[in-house]
């Protein structure tokens, strides 16, 4: 199965399949115990992985603390591993063949052996880690803290935290540039203000060098490198904003349905993929002028928008 969409319906327990033309629904995955039972709500799972050599996707399961490797050509679960409390995102690092994943809860970031299949350390970290994202050369993992306030660096062949570096906001997700120079990370700060806000990291020199303040609470962040746009989605207001990435002006916006929250760009189509948790509806853009294109209804608390091209 190519050219498709995939993502997580944390509040039905299934992976869904969306055309990536059409953007309506192919197919899904029923997320199940062991003896094929289903049980309503007991994996939640949030962020995916994809190995497209293996067909496998890995999810993190917020509702039972697990990982779930699915098989797609199976169609099913064929391995489960315990790693901690409230599991937020996983990220794939070929290098060592391990899978990393963000315990909310737990403070703690848990690497699996995937050729063992079990955790193979736990590496504990600042205050509600959330989303995490490896290097192209697998060396470093970057993960954002949002009880912190910071963004931790940690060394893949040790697994010890090696940096933390202030950002000055409760980071949600973050956007790590294709050449590692730069991570885009977004969220808020929670004092009198309350503001939006974007912070710009200098990986080389190791240190925040801009924050941008817009809207009010900043849940996913996307990138067209090529433009030096970015885009950010905003859950309180139930806007997506556009921002030149030099100098962080507001150059575009356009409502969306209620509490939007996963954002992604489809760089061939020239298009930008919205979940709303509110009214649990995909929304598809124009990205040069965000021009609404469809909404479509595929599932309920989508958390997830991953390309298998």
């Amino acid at each position: 199965m190519r050219n498709i969409i995939i993502s997580t319906s944390t509040g039905e327990d299934k992976i869904i399949f969306l055309s990536r033309n059409s953007y309506e629904k192919v197919g899904e995955i029923k997320l199940t115990l062991p003896n094929g039972r289903c049980s309503y709500n007991y994996f939640g799972p949030h962020g995916i992985a994809l190995d497209v050599n293996r067909k496998f996707i890995y999810t993190a399961n917020s509702y039972n603390g697990s990982i779930s490797i699915i098989d797609m050509i199976m169609d099913k679960i064929i391995e489960s591993i315990y790693v901690g409390t409230s599991p937020c995102h996983v990220s794939l690092c070929k290098r060592s063949n391990m899978l990393y994943t963000s315990n909310y809860d737990s403070d703690t970031i848990s690497g699996i052996d995937l050729n063992k299949k079990i955790v193979a350390v736990q590496i504990p970290v600042n205050r509600m880690p959330h989303y995490l994202e490896a290097t192209n050369d697998g060396k470093k993992l970057y993960v954002s803290s949002m009880g912190s306030e910071s963004l931790i660096e940690i060394d893949t062949d040790s697994n010890n935290v090696t940096k933390e570096i202030d950002i000055g906001c409760n980071a949600t997700h973050f956007y790590l540039t294709k050449n590692n120079d730069y991570i885009y990370a977004v969220g808020s700060k929670f004092d009198s203000d309350n503001k939006g806000m974007i912070c710009v990291i200098d990986l080389k020199l190791q240190k925040s060098v801009e924050l941008y303040k817009v809207g009010m609470y900043l849940s996913d962040i996307a990138c067209k490198e090529s433009n030096q746009e970015m885009l950010v989605t905003d859950a309180e207001t139930s806007y997506i904003y556009k921002i030149d990435i030099k100098d962080g002006k507001l150059i575009g916006k356009a409502n969306t349905f209620k509490l939007p929250s996963c954002i992604n760009m489809d760089n061939e189509k020239n298009k930008v993929i919205v979940s709303t948790q509110f009214d649990d509806i995909l929304q598809i853009f124009n990205f040069n002028d965000l021009r609404l294109l469809k909404s479509v209804s595929i599932g309920k608390d989508i958390n997830s928008l991953n390309f298998f091209k």
